[in-house]
C-alpha cells in the first residue's frame, strides 16, 4: 500500500511542478479480441499532458474509451448445440493509462513528422458473447480487469496527425478463465494537431500576385528599353 501513496505523491508533485500543460483528443475505430471473443469499436480518447519536457516530449494521462457491438458464437464450434446465427451483444472497454510520447502528438505545438507513444495503465471491460456452454465457457458475459500495456505510432495524413493505437490487457478476473487477455488495435484521428506549422507573413513579405505582377512590369521595361537603343538615331 505504501508504494501506492508514494506513487500518488510522485505524481501530484511532477503535476504541481510542471511549467507546461496542456489538452488533447482524438477519435477513431478499432476493434478488440480474446480467446472465443471479438468486438468492433468506436474510441474517444481525452489526454491531458501533465508534463512537457519540451513542445515535442511529454508525459500524458488518457483514457481510450471504447464502445461497440460484440459477437461470436460457440455453438458454430466444437459441436456444442450444434451450428447457430451470430448474434450481436454490447462492449465498454475503458483504459486509464500513463503515457511517453516523442514527436508527432506529443503536444499541440510539436509540428513533427513522426512519433511514438508507449504506456502503462490499468483496465475495466464488459462484454457480451452468445454461446453454448461447454468446457471452461461458464457464462456469455465478459467481466475482465487488469493490467494494460499501449504503443502506438503516429504518423500524418497530409496536414494532419494520426495514430495506429494496440494495447493488451492482462485479465486478472475469475469471470471468464477461458479469456486470459484482451487485444486492441485502433486508428485514432488526433484532433487540432497539426504537422506543419503556420508561419505569419511579415510585414515585408508580399503575395504571390505581386512578384508575378513585378516580374512582367520588368520584362515590359526591359523590352522598352532594348527597343529605344535599337531604334534608328534620324532625323
Amino acid at each position: 500500500m505504501k508504494y501506492l501513496y508514494l506513487s500518488l505523491l510522485m505524481f501530484v508533485t511532477i503535476t504541481v511542478t510542471a511549467q507546461k500543460r496542456s489538452f488533447q483528443s482524438a477519435v477513431g475505430i478499432g476493434g478488440l479480441g480474446g480467446h472465443h471473443y471479438g468486438a468492433f469499436a468506436f474510441s474517444f480518447e481525452p489526454r491531458f499532458n501533465f508534463y512537457e519536457f519540451s513542445e515535442k516530449e511529454s508525459l500524458s494521462i488518457g483514457a481510450c474509451f471504447a464502445m461497440g457491438p460484440s459477437y461470436y458464437d460457440y455453438s458454430t464450434d466444437k459441436g456444442y448445440g450444434g451450428p447457430g446465427p451470430i448474434q450481436p451483444g454490447w462492449m465498454v472497454n475503458v483504459p486509464v493509462t500513463v503515457n511517453y510520447t516523442f514527436g508527432n502528438a506529443a503536444t499541440p505545438r510539436s509540428y513533427k513528422y513522426m512519433g511514438y507513444s508507449i504506456g502503462a495503465g490499468y483496465a475495466a471491460h464488459n462484454g457480451r458473447r452468445e454461446v453454448d456452454p461447454g468446457p471452461g465457457i461458464d457464462t456469455t458475459e465478459v467481466h475482465a480487469h487488469g493490467l494494460v500495456l499501449d504503443g502506438r505510432i503516429n504518423f500524418p495524413m497530409g496536414n494532419s496527425s494520426w495514430s495506429l493505437q494496440s494495447s493488451y490487457m492482462f485479465n486478472f478476473s475469475n469471470n471468464n478463465p477461458d479469456v486470459k487477455g484482451i487485444f486492441s488495435m485502433s486508428l485514432l484521428y488526433n484532433i487540432g494537431i497539426r504537422i506543419h506549422q503556420h508561419r505569419e507573413r511579415r510585414h515585408y513579405e508580399h503575395p504571390r500576385e505581386y512578384y508575378h505582377e513585378l516580374d512582367r512590369e520588368m520584362r515590359k521595361k526591359k523590352k522598352e528599353d532594348r527597343r529605344r537603343i535599337m531604334a534608328p538615331r534620324g532625323s
